[in-house]
């Protein structure tokens, strides 16, 4: 029997055999997903075809190598399971967000990836952004930000991708603490108390103390409930209005003191507030709307100006 006897398989009466789906999209570059089919081609299409090229290897030690979106290689830890996983069986991560970035970036832009865990949103900016442009992801995991820095030098990003193994806040020189929760090591989060057993040491820089980063057309904050701080701590960026800035940034009411007074400040610097859903894409949203959802569940809001 060939294999592709062998894939198609036979039916239960052994009538025949089973005929496999055939849609899939049909421009790649020999193998490669082309990421311009994310935004010309209907979601199943696309993600059937990603899973179609996943592959990885095992390397020991909980470490893998695997083929995401169908165009990357990444390291992931096969020990994470809220992540790792997904991108080991599935090879893309939040199709929805994948969907909404890949239509903003354009060739010789910056961009900031923060909270950029593995790096599978940095693959994509630096795949966007091309060789005159440039991106700068933050992650402080010490274990995960190795992960993406040999991410993005097996990509042949090493000359376009800075890595900034520290967490940024509001405050310059502020002394932290970094805790990873067992096997959800996406989850991680900064605390101010140092003293909290098995928490990692760190000292917070602000975003306006990076002169490179004042040029940034597009910013990734996913920072667990450090998203206000790293807001407050960009005022350089955020007081310039001569360029367009768009950011995507996790929200959730009950991570901070007053929510709508943190969406009052967004609005105030003149930004249009909107979300990106799972289903609908990007839509607009008043600041009564977000507020109105659940204080527990995360919304990825898109911030444009």
């Amino acid at each position: 029997m060939s294999p592709r006897q062998r894939a198609v398989g036979r039916d239960r009466s052994g009538m025949g055999p089973l005929k496999l789906p055939s849609h899939r999209p049909h421009r790649t570059s020999g193998r490669l997903f082309d990421l311009r089919d994310l935004r010309r081609r209907p979601r199943d299409e696309n993600q059937d075809y990603i899973r179609s090229l996943c592959a990885n290897a095992y390397l020991g030690d909980g470490d893998s190598l695997c083929w995401v979106l169908g165009r990357f290689k990444m390291f992931v830890d096969t020990r994470d399971v809220g992540l790792s996983s997904h991108l080991l069986l599935d090879g893309y991560w939040e199709m929805w967000l994948t969907e909404a970035l890949s239509g903003v970036l354009e060739k010789g832009a910056v961009a900031v990836d923060i909270g950029a865990n593995l790096g599978y949103f940095t693959l994509i900016m630096a795949d966007l952004v091309g060789p005159t442009g440039s991106v700068h992801a933050f992650e402080p995991n010490p274990a995960i930000a190795d992960r993406l820095a040999r991410t993005c030098d097996i990509n042949g990003y090493r000359e376009r991708v800075t890595v900034h193994p520290g967490p940024l806040g509001a405050e310059e020189g502020l002394p932290v603490a970094l805790i990873v929760p067992e096997h959800e090591p996406k989850n991680a989060y900064i605390t101010p108390v140092v003293e909290t057993p098995g928490a990692l040491p760190m000292i917070t820089r602000r975003f306006d103390s990076y002169p490179e980063l004042m040029d940034a057309a597009v910013i990734k904050i996913d920072a667990e409930a450090a998203e206000q701080n790293i807001w407050r701590g960009m005022t350089a960026r955020l007081d310039r209005r001569d360029a367009p800035l768009i950011l995507f940034m996790e929200f959730a009411s009950i991570r901070y003191g007053e929510p709508g007074a943190f969406l009052e400040e967004i609005e105030a610097r003149g930004f249009s507030l909107a979300e990106v859903t799972m289903i609908d894409g990007v839509v607009p949203r008043t600041r009564e709307q977000i507020l109105a959802g659940p204080p527990r569940v995360d919304q990825m809001l898109m911030l444009r100006r």
